[in-house]
C-alpha cells in the first residue's frame, strides 16, 4: 500500500487528464428531452453537475449497474439497453419506480399537484414516510395504493424540505424550505418545476429495474462481461459521509475496492472526492483518473474525480 501511495505522489499534475464537462460542459435539455430538474430527490452530496460525464464515460454499454442510486441524477444521461438500479433507501427507489410506471406515474403527479408548500404538509409527509420504513423494515408487503402514497409522500418530505436533506438520518426531521427574502430561488418554484419534470424522470427511467439490496450483494451478482458496466457513487466514510442514512465504513470502503478489481471486462466507472484514503485505494496502476473541479454539499469547491477501469471493453 505504501509503494503505491509513492507511485501516486509522484504523479505529474500535468499529466491528469482534464474534466470531461470542460469538454463538454453544456447539455441541450429540449432537444434530448432530460428532466429540467437533475434529480428525482435533492439527495445530500447529489452529483447532478456530474451527468453528463459519468453518461459520456459508460457510452457504449449495453447493460449498466448501479449500486448507490442516490438521487438518480446520472441515469438520464445513460443511454443503456438495461439499467439496474439499486439503494438500500426503499423511499427513493420507490419513488422511483412510482414515476417510471406508465400508469401510475400519472397518478403521482396529478397527487402531488394537490400539495402546498406548508409546514403541515411537510410534516404529514415524513410521519407518513417513517412509518413506511417501519412497514418494510419488517418485510410487510405493500399494495399498489400503499406504494403510491408513499411515493407522494417520499416526494413532498424531499422537496419541501431544505436541499440537500434527503438520505441523510434526519432527513424527516428537516424544516420548511421557506424564503424571508428575494435572494436565491423561490421554494415553491422548485418544488413546482420538481413536479412537472416528473413526465421527463418517467422517459428516463423506462427502461430502468430497480432493487434494494447490500451493495455486495449486488455486485456479486453483476457477471463480468463486454459491454457490461457498473456506476459506483458510494457515501464517503466518516466526516459529512457519516451523515448519510446509510453510511458506509473505512473497512466496507476497503471491501468495495478490492472487489471491483476482480472486473476484468466489465466497465467501472467510480465517483469520489480527491482524497488520500482514495489515492490508497484506488492507484493509477489499475484506474484512469478524470478530474474536475466540484462542489460540498456546504458550497465549498472541492476536488472531484471520476474513476475508470477497462475503458476499452466495451
Amino acid at each position: 500500500m505504501q509503494q503505491q501511495n509513492r507511485h501516486i505522489d509522484s504523479q505529474d499534475p500535468k499529466q491528469v487528464q482534464p474534466s470531461l464537462l470542460e469538454v463538454e460542459s453544456t447539455v441541450d435539455l429540449a432537444k434530448e428531452r432530460l428532466p429540467a430538474i437533475g434529480a428525482i430527490a435533492p439527495w445530500f452530496g447529489s452529483a447532478r453537475l456530474l451527468g453528463p460525464a459519468v453518461g459520456k464515460l459508460l457510452a457504449g454499454a449495453n447493460w449498466v449497474g448501479i449500486p448507490f442510486a442516490g438521487s438518480l441524477a446520472e441515469i438520464p444521461h445513460i443511454r443503456a439497453r438495461t439499467i439496474v438500479v439499486n439503494d438500500l433507501h426503499k423511499g427513493v427507489i420507490t419513488l422511483a419506480r412510482i414515476v417510471s410506471d406508465e400508469r401510475l406515474g400519472p397518478k403521482l403527479y396529478r397527487r402531488l399537484r394537490r400539495h402546498a408548500l406548508h409546514p403541515d404538509d411537510l410534516s404529514e409527509s415524513q410521519g407518513i414516510c417513517r412509518e413506511m420504513e417501519q412497514r418494510v423494515d419488517g418485510d410487510q408487503p405493500l399494495d399498489e395504493e400503499t406504494t403510491l402514497r408513499w411515493a407522494e409522500h417520499m416526494f413532498v418530505a424531499s422537496w419541501l424540505a431544505r436541499s440537500g436533506s434527503a438520505g441523510t438520518k434526519t432527513e424527516f426531521d428537516a424544516k420548511l424550505a421557506l424564503r424571508w427574502s428575494a435572494g436565491g430561488g423561490d421554494s415553491a418554484v422548485r418544488f413546482q418545476n420538481a413536479i412537472r419534470s416528473i413526465n421527463a424522470w418517467r422517459r428516463s427511467l423506462r427502461l430502468a429495474t430497480f432493487s434494494s439490496m447490500d451493495v455486495f450483494e449486488f455486485l456479486a451478482k453483476c457477471k463480468d462481461h463486454q459491454q457490461h458496466a457498473i456506476y459506483c457513487d458510494q457515501p464517503f466514510p466518516g466526516g459529512p459521509g457519516a451523515k448519510y442514512k446509510y453510511h458506509f465504513t473505512k473497512e466496507q470502503t476497503e471491501k468495495l475496492s478490492q472487489e471491483l478489481l476482480r472486473f476484468n471486462h466489465t466497465r467501472v466507472v467510480s465517483r469520489f472526492y480527491d482524497h488520500p484514503i482514495v489515492r490508497d485505494l484506488y492507484p493509477r496502476t489499475y484506474w484512469t483518473w478524470h478530474h474536475f473541479s466540484g462542489r460540498k454539499q456546504t458550497n465549498e469547491s472541492a476536488p472531484e474525480v471520476l474513476l475508470v477501469r477497462n475503458w476499452s471493453n466495451t
